[in-house]
């Protein structure tokens, strides 16, 4: 899942004819010292991607370390790329963390820097100071662009920073099929997200949302994902006996949950904290009706005509929600919901605004 976000966004500045390269450095164990400052390189269509890793020391007060090792991984990843690439017109960075190691690429070679927050670490009350030590990075940037309004009204309050906001993309994968209707009597609901400890996809409110339900036998729920919190789920699920309707169903591919998303009925967001939430533009690409929490995304995005908004770890109020899903899923249009998604979040959409974004910094850097 790592990167996932960028490689959509990168592969559709690529299809608008402009030659992008991708430098990603990864968190890796201690034993990596001896790959320290190996970078690799492949060909993904037609972006050029440059990886390697740095050894990350799990250990209070090495902070500063552990940003010495990412830092000095890129620049031995930059000086490759520039060896065989040339020097870029343009560096697009990805959350406050990592703009912080290549913000020296503005600083040494003046070069235009743009970055795109969407770290759920900026979306919450209480800002580690940690990252208010960093975050001055916005400040040297030519532009900060964010994915979602209350993302934006975060880095205002807390950084004094003024943002740019566009929206995360939906991959076309998404809009190639749509759902195929429901299957017999049966009802699908389904989640997707990462079963984190610190829960914040919701998945243990979620379920007991669905027991507070009492849905009949015909109605299920799928979720997809995987993490440490996993067996905290599963045995709440055997605790009120919805194994038989509750299915986990592991990491998949985003084909195969495109595949699924085509042969459910609702999607149902629970999270405690999102950013923007791609997985509810992704539904939404297939024509699914959403129930989602208001956790920081939806809420600026998703009309009455799409779905339903809740309270987050409201456990009644999201199991009304999915009640009445059941009973009034035809008054959801597809067609609406998919065309609606595509207007606003689709890869040539997006594109062309961060494309514009792009352009306005190189002119004002000429």
């Amino acid at each position: 899942m790592a990167g996932n976000y960028e490689a959509v966004q990168a592969k559709a500045i690529a299809a608008k004819g402009h030659e992008v390269s991708v430098i990603s450095i990864y968190n890796k164990p201690l034993l990596w010292l001896f790959n320290w400052g190996k970078i690799t390189y492949r060909k993904v269509d037609t972006i050029n991607v440059y990886e390697g890793g740095f050894p990350f020391l799990q250990i209070r007060f090495v902070g500063k370390l552990n940003i010495f090792f990412r830092q000095f991984s890129y620049k031995c990843a930059f000086k490759r790329f520039v060896s065989e690439q040339g020097m870029p017109d343009v560096v697009h960075a990805h959350i406050l963390s990592f703009a912080s190691s290549v913000i020296f690429l503005k600083e040494k070679y003046c070069l235009p820097f743009i970055i795109t927050e969407h770290w759920s670490k900026i979306n919450v009350p209480e800002i580690p100071q940690w990252l208010r030590t960093i975050s001055n990075v916005y400040h040297k940037a030519d532009a900060v662009i964010c994915v979602s309004q209350v993302l934006s009204d975060s880095l205002k309050r807390n950084f004094q920073v003024d943002s740019i906001v566009i929206h995360n993309m939906v991959s076309n994968l998404f809009f190639q099929s749509s759902r195929k209707g429901r299957n017999g009597n049966a009802f699908r609901f389904i989640a997707c997200g990462a079963f984190r400890e610190n829960r914040d996809k919701g998945f243990d409110i979620l379920v007991d949302a669905f027991a507070f339900g009492c849905f009949p036998k015909n109605v299920y729920l799928d979720i997809i994902g995987d993490g440490p919190d996993r067996p905290y789920i599963e045995n709440k699920i055997v605790e009120n006996h919805l194994d038989s309707q509750i299915k986990l169903m592991g990491i998949k591919t985003p084909d195969e949950v495109s595949d699924l998303l085509c042969h459910s009925d609702c999607f149902v967001l629970s999270s405690r904290h999102e950013t923007f939430s791609i997985v509810v533009i992704e539904a939404m690409a297939k024509g699914l009706p959403v129930i989602a929490t208001r956790c920081g995304g939806p809420e600026t995005f998703l009309r009455s005509e799409h779905g339903r908004l809740v309270e987050k770890e409201n456990v009644k109020e999201l199991a009304d929600a999915m009640n009445y899903m059941l009973t009034h899923y035809s008054d959801y249009n597809s067609e609406d919901i998919q065309k609606y998604c595509y207007n606003h979040f689709s890869q040539n959409v997006i594109a062309d605004k961060i494309i514009s974004i792009y352009k306005e910094v190189l002119k004002k850097n000429n």
